[in-house]
């Protein structure tokens, strides 16, 4: 490369390049101009950068006069790009210079030792003070820790669409500050709400019945929950992923996922409602010995005492209460075609949500169990008994007409069309009925018609 050649590279002048050649190590090129040659020494290839530091560890005597370059003599051709001596006017000068491996041999000893270490000494605090920086308040996650709590716990009495819409706000605003800059630890904890609302919106999305959505936000609030390392809702999620499988009548799948979540389970709750879930799907693959097995181990971990902050602290959605068990078990029992032990778990669930404090009654579950609980005294016979106990339920608002209300009175209905019942006024008329209830969900309610079909 010429003189010329290498000017133009540079953006400067010849008679500039020349004028450092001729000036030797008298010259000091100005700060813009030392910039745009450490830049083309940064963009050299590794032959030259190593020519570069070769040269620059020579004895003064022995380098090329040019201060920025050597030009050979003879042909007028650059073949090394050599800063003889350290120029620099503030700290990022100076420290662009270390970046290059410009700070080696005597432009080392030209370089003041205090300004080193004082642009040492700014540059760390500079970045302490960005790192410091932090778009989330502890009073700002406080208020998501109580918007997520509150939500899990209105969820079990309110109706799941305006509950959705408030759950997608509260994730909106999480995820936007997780745009942002924030300390490690308060990342985790955004992580873990990010987490936590998209259980909460994969639980809203089976209610309704659409269980690829509940999938997709089940899979997120895994990721999530990996990205923090937080057990409770691993194990919570791995829950949720059993179920949706059982409801997509993928049972051995929901198996191994029930299994799956035993390892990360810390609590009794988390425990107790794993297992539950498990017999539950035993016993829809008609594995007695399997079911049993697992209500005897859910039996046993209830005399631990250890909690969590998601199942326990949190609650709502996330927790697995007394009243909740009785309907899992009834819900397993019918399952098996045992009515005693349905119409009594069944019947223990009703009165524990009936006569329990209101904040803590879950339509949803509280309906299922009747509906389980009609189901049991159709299997003794009793159609009596099952007009009884679905009264309550085929009363339930439209928007509380969640989708597994549907699918379980729609199995109903095949017990009522049994020889047992055909002929019965009062079957029919319960039939009708339960017709009539199916015929407006909550999801028909409020949703939009899927027309993609």
């Amino acid at each position: 490369m010429s003189i010329r050649e290498f000017a133009a590279h540079l953006g400067v002048h010849e008679r500039l390049v020349s004028k450092w050649e001729a000036g030797g190590d008298r010259v000091h090129p100005r700060p813009i101009n030392q910039a745009a040659l450490d830049t083309s020494l940064a963009r050299s290839d590794d032959v030259v950068r190593a020519r570069f530091a070769a040269l620059i560890d020579q004895p003064l005597i022995d380098r090329p006069a040019v201060p920025g370059f050597d030009v050979r003599q003879g042909g007028s051709e650059l073949w090394s790009q050599t800063p003889a001596q350290a120029s620099y006017s503030s700290d990022a000068e100076l420290l662009a210079l270390v970046d290059t491996g410009a700070m080696r041999g005597d432009a080392l000893a030209a370089i003041s030792e205090r300004d080193l270490i004082m642009a040492a000494a700014h540059e760390a605090s500079e970045h302490a003070g960005r790192a410091e920086s932090t778009n989330v308040g502890a009073t700002m996650l406080e208020q998501l820790d109580a918007d997520v709590t509150r939500i899990a716990n209105d969820y079990v009495h309110m109706p799941p669409v305006p509950m959705m819409v408030e759950m997608l706000r509260v994730r909106r605003r999480v995820y936007r500050l997780l745009e942002g800059h924030q300390r490690p630890a308060d990342t985790a904890r955004l992580y873990l709400l990010a987490g936590t609302l998209s259980g909460l919106l994969a639980n809203a999305s089976t209610d309704l019945g659409y269980f690829d959505a509940a999938g997709e936000q089940a899979r997120a609030a895994w990721a999530y929950a990996e990205l923090c390392e937080h057990n409770p809702l691993r194990a919570w999620t791995r829950g949720m992923q059993a179920l949706i499988e059982y409801r997509a009548e993928r049972p051995r799948r929901a198996v191994l996922l029930a299994q799956s979540g035993q390892r990360y389970a810390e609590s009794v709750t988390s425990r107790v409602r794993l297992l539950n879930i498990e017999a539950r799907i035993w016993s829809r693959l008609g594995s007695t010995a399997d079911t049993e097995r697992c209500i005897r181990s859910a039996d046993d971990a209830r005399d631990g005492d250890a909690g969590d902050t998601l199942h326990d602290e949190v609650g709502g959605v996330f927790g697995f209460d007394q009243p909740k068990s009785h309907y899992y078990a009834g819900a397993t029992y019918i399952h098996l075609g045992q009515a005693q032990p349905a119409l009594e778990a069944t019947s223990r669930a009703i009165d524990l949500y009936v006569n329990g404090p209101t904040d803590k009654r879950s339509y949803g579950a509280e309906s299922l169990a009747r509906v389980d609980n009609a189901a049991a005294h159709l299997i003794n016979g009793s159609l009596d008994g099952a007009a009884a106990a679905l009264d309550p339920v085929l009363e339930l608002e439209e928007d509380k007409r969640i989708a597994q209300l549907e699918e379980r009175l729609s199995i109903l209905r095949q017990r009522l069309a049994s020889p047992q019942f055909r002929d019965a006024g009062e079957a029919q008329d319960l039939d009708e009925r339960i017709e009539e209830f199916c015929g407006a969900t909550a999801a028909r309610s409020v949703l939009p018609p899927d027309t993609s079909r």
